[in-house]
């Protein structure tokens, strides 16, 4: 039996397992996503600072990572910075005259990540804003600080199409935008069961539509490793 034989029948046995969807992330995970150790040391001091484990999943970052390299971005703005953790792999990417420019609500979570960031030595690519994001956006189209090559939107899902609505203003033709999470937690998939779920799907319908936008949606594996999502890949024409 050749090699890649051999590999397939490992994927094979794992998919029945008891937890398959664990099996195929840690898989993931360990082959292909292997983090610097500062990236290593954010989750840890993020589940040790009791914030929300929410933080995209390491084979996730990378492959944010290579979208941006493979975008040559050399300007990116974030929705949702949390301790830092996407931000970190986001900024890897940046050539060293690059940057990237995070909006969070919540000043803790902030002054987290910026110690994080600095930690990692990539604190002098990344600017970090506090505030309400349709505020900062506003800001930020109104000082014409774009065009962003690169916009990746993590934040609250009910003001997901007022995010992306800004990130029109500062995007232009060839700009790609990313969007976590939009696939809802519930028990049959297109039938929303809670008020988030709601926002998410009719969020979706709008998205699937825009005139401005080639979309696709990649499955991803949530962290918690409960359930499947979905990362929005977007093509701004």
């Amino acid at each position: 039996m050749s090699q890649g034989k051999i590999g397939l029948g490992y994927l094979k046995l794992n998919f029945k397992m008891k937890s398959p969807l664990e099996d195929i992330k840690n898989y993931f995970d360990r082959r292909f996503s292997r983090e610097e150790p500062a990236l290593t040391a954010i989750r840890s001091s993020s589940d040790q600072a009791g914030l929300p484990p929410i933080h995209i999943p390491i084979y996730l970052g990378k492959l944010l990572y290579i979208l941006a390299k493979m975008q040559n971005a050399k300007k990116i703005l974030e929705i949702g910075t949390l301790a830092g953790y996407s931000t970190a792999w986001l900024a890897q990417s940046l050539p060293s005259h690059g940057k990237l420019i995070t909006l969070e609500i919540n000043p803790t979570y902030a002054a987290l990540a910026q110690d994080h960031l600095q930690q990692a030595h990539l604190a002098h690519l990344v600017e970090i804003r506090v505030g309400h994001a349709v505020d900062l956006l506003a800001q930020l189209a109104h000082q014409q600080e774009g065009p962003f090559d690169l916009v990746f939107i993590d934040a609250d899902k009910e003001n997901h199409a007022l995010y992306l609505d800004w990130s029109l203003n500062l995007t232009q033709t060839g700009s790609v935008i990313l969007i976590d999470n939009l696939l809802p937690k519930g028990d049959s998939v297109g039938q929303p069961a809670h008020q988030e779920a709601e926002a998410v799907y009719s969020f979706n319908d709008y998205l699937a539509q825009h005139p401005q936008l080639e979309v696709s949606v990649i499955p991803v594996i949530t962290r918690d490793i409960q359930r499947m999502d979905g990362l929005g890949l977007i093509y701004v024409k």
